[in-house]
Formats: C-alpha cells, structure tokens, sequence
C-alpha cells in the first residue's frame, strides 16, 4: 500500500514539474520583445530582398515587435535567429536578394544583420543570394551557425575566417562556388559541424581542416565536381562522429587509413572507388559502400579477385 502511494506522489511529482517546464516555457516566449532598432534593422535587410510571394509579408510595420515576425527567433534579450529555411521550401525560392545591383545589396544587407548585436544563427536556406555574402559586417555579431544557400559564382570569401571565436556550424549548400573553401576557414577552432554540398567546387579541403579537432560531423555529399581520391585529411579528426562523402566523383582506392573509422558514420556510396576495402571497415553494412564503386572488393562485399 505505502510503494502504491510513494509511486502515485513520484508520478504527481513529475507532471507537475513538466508542467512547471511547459509554463515556464510559453512564459519566456511570451515576453521575447525585440528593440525599435532591431526591428529597423530587419525592415533594412528586407528592403532589399525581392519578395514576389509574399512570404516576408509579417515583417513590419516599423516599430512593431519583430519577435512574432515570420522566421525571427528572439531570447529575452532580444533578436538572436533568423531562419529563412522554411520560408519558401521550393528550391528556387521567389525570395531572393535584388539582383539588379547584387553587391550593393549584400553590403546594405550585411550592415543591417550586423545590427543586431544577439544574433548567433542564420539560415538563408530560403534565399537566393546572387551577390558575395557579407561576411566581414556579419562578423560584429556572435554567430554560432551559418547557412548559405543558393549563391551562384564566386567563391566563399576568405572573411569566414573572422568567425574563429564563435561560429560551431557552417553549411554550405547548393551554390556553384567555383573554388575550395578558403584556407581561412581553418580558423574555425569551434566548428563541430560542416556540411558542403551539391556546389560547383571542385574539390574537399583545405586538408589545414584536418587540425580542427572540435569537429564531430562532416558532410560533403552530391558535389559532382569533385574528383581524385578520398581526402586523407578527414581521418585526422579524434572526435568525427559522421563522414559523409557519398555521390561525389572520387576515383581510386580507399586510402588504408580510413581504417581508423570503424566506429564513425561513414557514407562512400555513389563514388566510382576501387580495389580492397580496408580491413578496419570490414565490419561496416554494405550500404556504407554502396551504390557505385562496383570495383570494390574484401568484407563487407564480395571476395576480391586472386
């Protein structure tokens, strides 16, 4: 009788503190009020983003709390994510930055972003971004994440590297950036993850990545351009967790280091990869491996020829 009652105040204990969470929590929503100059700084950054679908629509009017605005994210203590990635889910996206005179929009929308002093994430999964991202304004604030979709040309600035004391993910997707990463992009001490996918560029790298030992989850998937052999570099890393190299065009053997990933997440497929697959994977599931790289051989495919 006294277990069934102890079990009956233990289970009133817990869903009163879930409720306390759950109050706790709508109560800080609640009171998430952004300043007149943030809400200035965000009417800046979409006068100069080409809305034809209306998505942006909630954003305004001047003066308004722009923390009920669509894809804003505010703490108590003001602005602090912009998430444009489910703004307009269709890949070419009918919100983008004016491209009758794409440079001059990007700084105009560098400067008001750099406004916004809580600001540690920014998603532009929604945006085509046809001028150079602006970096070097964006540095004034404290980002922890970044996404850039959709960027056309160029390259990725060196200024990422202004980034080194903060940023802890970075993607870069669906652009058709026609050079590398920058090496300044080693100065990311605290990234923990990177992804760089379906680009233009023609190669993984710069191999000064493999000194970033925060990183945890590295995916570097669908870039058709990219050729040559598996990047050494990546086996470097004492805390990767998930590598994912898969429908690139890299050619060759798997480089006997890879070994050392028996117990990291590992996506090969789609490749055109040969030869005996190192004894340390053997133990991996063949989709690790496939599709493609039809000419590789040894556990945990097929026997390789004598």
């Amino acid at each position: 009788m006294a277990t069934g009652t102890a079990s009956r105040e233990h289970n009133g204990y817990i869903a009163l503190l879930l409720l306390c969470v759950v109050l706790t929590t709508f109560s800080h929503s609640a009171m998430a009020q952004c300043s007149a100059a943030e809400s200035a700084a965000l009417l800046k950054f979409k006068s100069v983003l080409v809305d034809t679908s209306g998505d942006l629509a909630t954003w305004g009017p001047a003066g308004a709390n722009c923390c009920s605005w669509r894809g804003i994210k505010c703490s108590a203590t003001g602005v602090e994510a912009i998430d444009l990635a489910s703004t307009a889910p269709a890949l070419n996206s009918a919100v983008e930055l004016d491209p009758q005179n794409a440079e001059a929009s990007s700084n105009i929308a560098g400067d008001a972003l750099a406004a916004l002093p809580q600001l540690s994430s920014i998603r532009t999964d929604g945006i085509t971004w046809p001028g150079p991202v602006p970096l070097r304004q964006l540095s004034k604030v404290p980002l922890r994440e970044l996404v850039i979709r959709n960027a056309p040309g160029g390259h990725l600035p060196s200024d990422i590297g202004t980034f080194g004391g903060t940023l802890e993910r970075l993607v870069v997707t669906g652009t058709n950036y026609k050079t590398g990463l920058p090496s300044s992009v080693c100065k990311l001490t605290k990234l923990k993850f990177l992804e760089v996918s379906s680009t233009g560029m023609p190669s993984l790298g710069p191999s000064c990545l493999g000194k970033i030992t925060s990183l945890e989850e590295v995916r570097m998937q669908n870039n058709h351009k990219v050729t040559g052999g598996l990047p050494v570099w990546l086996t470097s890393l004492p805390n990767l967790k998930v590598l994912d190299l898969s429908n690139n065009a890299h050619s060759g053997n798997i480089p006997v280091q890879y070994g050392k990933l028996a117990n990291v997440d590992l996506h090969l497929g789609g490749n055109h990869l040969a030869s005996r697959i190192p004894a340390g994977l053997s133990g991996k599931p063949e989709a690790t491996f496939r599709p493609g790289n039809e000419k590789l051989c040894g556990a945990p495919l097929g026997e390789c020829p004598v």
